[in-house]
């Protein structure tokens, strides 16, 4: 991600899509939902902090307590010139939930292969185009002040819609070149006309599904 953001001009903002990081395994009866970052997990995002060379701008977040701890630790570890305090943290669903990964009575790897590769059945009736536009929705919910870095705290979940649906990422039914923790992915520009990096790569997009 330091690669992409060398490739942003210091007076755009950024739109930092970032997944959270490190979390503790197991979950009680399959349930993810309570499980925290790990003290890893805390050092990794405060780590990603450090290097952010610009003021932090609006913070929003999955509504799962481990990403708001992420986009938290990762304010505490920005240099104070660039963030003095903590700004309110804005918690949405819609970066908690997808449209159709929990109820497509499929493994989770193998949904995401099937929205990737437009099986609509197989994701009852859901579509990746409906996956990815309610997620660039939110992600330009933020004002996008010049010079600024606004975080967006979710999971690897949308962090592969995104990837997906943008850089044409397939991960099969395996699951294998999917996300790590605290990946993500930079935007700049406006709803209507956008550029977005992801892995060294960024494209440019103009009325994406509008």
């Amino acid at each position: 991600m330091e690669n992409a953001a060398g490739m942003i001009s210091d007076s755009d903002n950024a739109r930092l899509l970032i997944r959270h990081s490190i979390r503790f395994d197991n979950p009680v009866n399959n349930n993810y939902d309570p499980l925290l970052l790990t003290p890893e997990g805390i050092e990794l995002a405060k780590k990603i902090g450090s290097v952010i060379d610009r003021p932090i701008g609006e913070c929003l977040s999955s509504t799962i307590k481990r990403c708001v701890q992420t986009a938290r630790y990762i304010c505490e570890g920005v240099d104070k010139k660039y963030c003095q305090e903590i700004p309110e943290i804005r918690e949405t669903k819609i970066l908690a939930d997808t449209l159709g990964a929990t109820n497509a009575n499929i493994g989770w790897h193998e949904y995401f292969h099937y929205l990737q590769i437009g099986n609509k059945e197989m994701c009852r009736g859901i579509t990746l185009e409906m996956e990815i536009k309610r997620l660039i929705d939110t992600v330009f919910w933020t004002k996008g002040e010049a010079g600024k870095l606004d975080l967006i705290c979710t999971h690897d979940s949308h962090i592969i819609i995104a990837a997906s649906a943008l850089f044409d990422l397939r991960t099969g039914l395996d699951g294998h070149d999917w996300c790590r923790y605290a990946e993500g992915l930079f935007f700049t520009g406006t709803r209507n006309d956008f550029t977005a990096f992801w892995r060294g790569e960024k494209r440019r997009f103009v009325d994406y599904l509008i």
